[in-house]
């Protein structure tokens, strides 16, 4: 079988990678979910620009500590709560190191939430910056 460089690229493009038998496989979801860097965050934070903050880490994890203004939705309840988020405004996403928010993101898109990101680098990197 030759390669088909065309539709090699489609299917980069498509958000998939080629498996071993020419077959496309999924990417995993972190690597398609749109980021906002922490700086960039910050200056949302400071700013009037109206957008929703969401956290999909557990309660413990929100109780230890979190953004100022975020509203707690655990990744395990997204499927049932993501109708409650605005689709006109930014929603921006985190948990404790992105994969959570990632998915998260990945799923919101899919329904229609073309303002939806994920913290690059979650918590972690927002504790870090500051």
């Amino acid at each position: 079988m030759a390669f088909n460089f065309g539709a090699a690229l489609a299917v980069f493009l498509a958000g998939v990678s080629p498996g071993t038998d020419g077959s496309a496989t999924p990417q995993a979801a972190e690597q398609l979910a749109p980021v906002i860097a922490p700086v960039a965050l910050k200056a949302m934070l400071a700013s009037s620009a109206p957008f929703v903050l969401v956290d999909v880490r557990e309660p413990d994890e929100f109780a230890a500590g979190h953004i100022d203004g975020a509203r707690l939705m655990p990744l395990g309840t997204v499927e049932k709560a993501y109708r409650d988020l605005p689709k006109t405004v930014k929603v921006v996403v985190y948990c404790r190191s992105g994969k959570r928010s990632a998915k998260a993101v990945s799923f919101l898109v899919a329904h229609g939430y073309t303002n939806a990101v994920s913290l690059d680098g979650g918590f972690l990197a927002w504790t870090a910056l500051k």
